[in-house]
């Protein structure tokens, strides 16, 4: 199984030396003994970049979990590496830190709206540019927005610590409140469990990578909405550095 050197709190590390476990030459992907890549999932797309090795490089392209696997999948290159062979990776920097303050804004813009207006995020997809969440059961007025978009930019001027750690699960079932999380998607054999908690106060499992602080994300700017059915909206953001 890969060790994912960026958990629980390393997502600034950029570059890491690793080993190749398995090499599958016909879907061009390779596994590493450990990785700093991360793979997609939780609405945040995965990273990219580069590995190189014995003169070689490879675009790093797409970093999925299948069979249990880390699949690292790369184009440009001449030849794979080999089983075992040592290898160097590196994380698209400029990528993967728009991610970050993205996925900490989703987890900002979640908790406002769970303790203002009592709807628990349903969904969201982070993008390097702009993102959107899924709350239920909830219907927004353009008054509900703004208020959640000052709310939002206020408390990131109190720049807030961000922490980043492992849980018990039983614990995490004790101090999560109700709607942040639905822990009965996590598979029961996941535990400890990997915490983002903001400010102390917001406590939510997430396997995403994360910023510091709040003051990170920039400002929050709601830039839309939609209704997604008689209970459920989406709703849009982008950051402003």
């Amino acid at each position: 199984m890969t060790e994912l050197l960026y958990m629980p709190d390393n997502e600034y590390q950029k570059e890491f030396d690793s080993e190749v476990s398995k090499v599958d030459e016909e879907k061009a992907y390779i596994c590493l003994e450990e990785t700093l890549f991360y793979r997609q999932g939780g609405g945040q797309p995965a990273d990219k970049g580069e590995i190189s090795w014995n003169g070689e490089t490879a675009d790093v392209v797409d970093v999925q979990k299948e069979n249990g696997e880390i699949r690292h999948y790369l184009e440009d290159f001449d030849s794979l590496p080999g089983v075992g062979e040592k290898v160097h990776g590196e994380i698209d920097w400029e990528r993967r830190y728009k991610h970050m303050r993205m996925h900490t804004a989703q987890h900002l813009l979640s908790w406002i709206v769970l303790n203002r207006y009592d709807a628990a995020t349903v969904g969201n997809q982070m993008h390097e540019d702009y993102s959107r969440i899924d709350f239920q059961p909830i219907t927004f007025s353009q008054e509900n927005l703004q208020k959640i978009e000052n709310q939002a930019n206020a408390l990131i001027e109190k720049a807030l610590e961000v922490e980043k750690k492992y849980m018990d699960r039983e614990l995490v079932e004790e101090k999560v409140e109700e709607g942040r999380t639905n822990l009965d998607i996590i598979p029961k054999g996941v535990d400890p469990l990997r915490m983002i908690i903001i400010g102390g106060q917001d406590l939510c499992p997430c396997g995403g990578t994360h910023v510091d602080n709040i003051d990170e994300i920039g400002k929050i700017k709601i830039t839309g909405r939609e209704t997604k059915g008689s209970d459920k909206d989406r709703i849009k953001f982008e950051l402003e550095e």
